[in-house]
């Protein structure tokens, strides 16, 4: 019998780093779906580069370009990382400098100019509020969909970590800085999510009998004008409670229906109760 592979059972306890097998197929499609995402990179850099355009008017570079990063380094303590997650599934994960995130947040809620550094403080909300629309921005133009703000949460994540992600991409700034630059990361969760095809609904073979028959039960607002006064605006500003307005009654009541008048209806007492007869459409001439 010619043994053609083994099998070590990997102890938790271990700790060892592995990742999920790929089939050849798959890896392919894989290869091709990051070939086609590095073809929109210039999109992801014309949209991020929008959204940090008010910063560029307080000192700080705009972005010149994007690129790969090869290696897996870890994340660095130079810059301050984000997470994106969506049922605590990991979507992206975003590094920014806290003295980029600063100047970016004043530029946008209106701060004082103030020179470059970088707070010892924990990131404010509207810092937050501001890496999240970086990151929803890049990834919307990735995925090219529509994604629920509310359903996506946002964390601080610590520096030290080794992240397994099979995309990184850098942004470098226009000029020379100290400021070290911008990455972000895809996740698998992500990447799997772009390779989805759309499924396409079928449509019901008695789709306009239901909608017919939906539209015939939508409510209609109909209102009927008895009455009408006009008063000077001195007369409006004395009325107190219990005081008597007099009315003159329309002798051709108009009808409107959803807001729009349609027919003139006269008014009269019938088994009791008030009622509006309708005599001839608004805009059709009398004979």
């Amino acid at each position: 019998m010619k043994t053609t592979a083994k099998a070590t059972v990997l102890r938790a306890s271990e700790q060892h780093t592995y990742r999920p097998v790929a089939l050849v197929q798959e890896r392919l499609a894989r290869s091709r779906l990051l070939f086609e995402l590095e073809k929109r990179q210039r999109l992801v850099l014309d949209a991020v580069g929008q959204a940090l355009t008010p910063g560029t008017g307080r000192g700080q570079s705009p972005l010149a370009a994007i690129s790969t990063v090869m290696d897996s380094a870890p994340l660095g303590r130079e810059l301050t990382w984000f997470q994106l997650s969506r049922e605590r599934q990991p979507l992206i994960w975003w590094g920014i400098d806290r003295c980029s995130l600063d100047q970016l947040a004043s530029s946008y809620y209106g701060g004082g100019q103030r020179p470059l550094f970088s707070p010892l403080t924990p990131p404010s909300q509207s810092e937050l509020r501001l890496v999240k629309r970086l990151m929803v921005t890049a990834l919307s133009t990735l995925a090219q969909e529509e994604w629920e703000m509310e359903l996506l949460e946002l964390e601080q994540i610590e520096s030290d970590q080794d992240l397994m992600a099979p995309l990184r991409w850098q942004f470098d700034w226009s000029r020379e800085t100290s400021l070290p630059k911008m990455q972000w990361m895809l996740s698998d969760y992500a990447l799997a999510r772009l390779t989805r095809t759309p499924t396409e609904t079928p449509v019901a073979p008695d789709l306009a009998v239901k909608l017919k028959r939906r539209l015939h039960q939508l409510p209609i607002r109909l209102s009927c004008q008895l009455a009408h006064q006009s008063m000077p605006t001195q007369a409006l500003a004395n009325l107190q409670p219990g005081e008597v307005l007099p009315l003159t009654l329309i002798r051709r009541s108009p009808v409107a229906i959803g807001g729009r008048p349609i027919f003139h209806a006269t008014v009269h007492a019938h088994e009791g109760q008030l009622v509006a007869k309708l005599t001839h459409e608004l805009h059709q001439h009398e004979e």
